[in-house]
């Protein structure tokens, strides 16, 4: 089984038990929490993610560290990666966490990458446009792109919007060049 079929499945359980207890930005929170300590702690991070720490010794770790600041909920699930030996798979499953979690909510992620920074009435108006467009909340990432010359350029899910000086000027020139010189003179 690959890491995406095992993460997707720890998820969606978790999600479905989230859904039941009205508890989704809880587990959420409580699992950016963990890995969040996990990975800003090296030792943390050697004990959570070597095989050579014996289960009991990780449990206990978990118990003393993290377990006190999380809800029982997400604390069993570690307690349930650890039986698994799948702490590997903790980054995976807290992503896919996210994704079930957003669809979930009805959002979805979109990036607007622009010559310069948007205003914030542009920002504002271009999340509003998105979300009629897609029936869905707009969670909006701006990237500066100066390579870009002008325009936009939005990514929302598979679909990409190309309204940039740079695609304009592809175009343009494609269409240039596609032009018999006889029916210029």
């Amino acid at each position: 089984m690959n890491n995406k079929t095992v993460a997707k499945r720890y998820a969606q359980a978790l999600l479905q038990i989230a859904h039941e207890k009205d508890a989704i930005d809880l587990y959420e929170k409580d699992l950016n929490d963990c890995l969040n300590a996990i990975n800003s702690d090296e030792h943390l991070q050697h004990i959570w993610y070597s095989q050579q720490v014996l289960s009991e010794d990780k449990k206990k770790v978990v118990k003393d560290l993290l377990a006190k600041n999380l809800s029982n909920m997400v604390a069993n699930l570690l307690m349930l990666i650890i039986d698994k030996k799948r702490e590997a798979f903790l980054p995976d499953i807290v992503s896919e966490y996210k994704k079930q979690a957003d669809i979930t909510r009805n959002i979805i992620n979109a990036e607007v990458r622009s010559a310069v920074a948007l205003t914030d009435k542009d920002f504002n108006e271009l999340v509003e446009k998105l979300s009629a467009m897609s029936g869905k909340k707009v969670r909006l990432h701006s990237v500066v792109d100066p390579s870009l010359i002008g325009g936009l350029v939005v990514k929302m899910g598979d679909k990409v919007i190309d309204g940039s000086v740079i695609k304009r000027l592809s175009i343009l020139k494609k269409n240039l060049s596609n032009i018999q010189f006889s029916r210029l003179g």
